[in-house]
This record gives structure tokens, C-alpha cells and sequence, in this order.
């Protein structure tokens, strides 16, 4: 699979499995939606304040998102034709609650676009009891199989 289309599958993906390791080395995965954003050359997810994989990203920065844009098991022939990409780089958190806000609403946008008149209201309402965080993104690679 090129690298442009790895690229479309993240950018058409709904979600992904988040990779993350403690500083010990324990692996954690769970899955995520997000919003990729190619001119920041970064992702974006919404998570809570607490919990193994924020402990995770705060002690060991790296991380992955595995992300199946297709999938279609062919029983007859005993495979599978799948499309997937894997993206990797660091985590961070954004702080800055002005940017905050515009990461949700991309989010938002993407996730729940018809749902405006209220969502401006549920922003403000739980801005503080979540985190946005950022994958700054080191490589994004796919592979692929159409056994055509």
C-alpha cells in the first residue's frame, strides 16, 4: 500500500486502537475516535482526566493508533480483504483552552454534525472534565490485501 493511501484510511477511519506502554513496558490498547488533521500533521481524541492510558501517555510519550479502513472475510477462500494503516508518534495534552475548544469542535464536527444547536452548550458545560489530547505524528504506514 502507498503512503498516500495508508494516509486516506486514517483520514477516513472513524476510530482506532490506541497503543500505549507504562514506563515499565506494559502494553495497553483501547480503542478511540478521532479527528486527523493533515495541515497539523497530528490527531486528535477526547479522553478523561484519569485512567491507565492517560497514566500511560503522561509516563511514556509513544504511542500508535491501528486503524482497518475495510475489512471483508471471504469464508469460501479462508482470507481476508482489509485495508489498514498504523500511525505512530508522541501524545500530548493540550492545555490552552481556546484551542481546547476548537479540537472538540473539530471532533464534534466530524462525529455529530447535526447536532448544533446543543453543542456549544454541552462544550461549555464539560470542557473541564476532559482532555484533548495530540498525536503529533511520526509516520503513518499501511498494508493491505485484495487477493485479487
Amino acid at each position: 500500500m502507498s503512503d498516500e493511501d495508508a494516509v486516506q484510511v486514517v483520514l477516513n477511519g472513524r476510530y482506532g486502537v490506541l497503543s500505549t506502554a507504562s514506563k515499565e513496558g506494559e502494553p495497553y490498547g483501547v480503542a478511540v475516535n478521532y479527528v486527523y488533521v493533515p495541515g497539523d500533521n497530528a490527531l486528535y481524541f477526547h479522553c478523561q482526566l484519569k485512567g491507565r492510558k492517560i497514566s500511560n501517555m503522561k509516563e511514556n510519550d509513544r504511542v500508535s493508533l491501528f486503524v482497518i479502513g475495510r475489512e471483508e472475510i471471504v469464508p469460501e477462500r479462508f482470507i481476508t480483504h482489509y485495508e489498514s494503516a498504523i500511525v505512530t508518534g508522541r501524545a500530548s495534552f493540550i492545555s490552552d483552552k481556546a484551542e481546547k475548544r476548537e479540537k472538540i469542535l473539530m471532533i464534534c464536527n466530524k462525529f455529530a454534525p447535526n447536532s448544533l444547536e446543543r453543542r456549544d452548550a454541552v462544550i461549555d458545560k464539560y470542557i473541564a472534565t476532559f482532555y484533548i489530547c495530540k498525536i503529533d505524528i511520526e509516520s503513518i504506514t499501511g498494508k493491505r490485501n485484495n487477493d485479487y
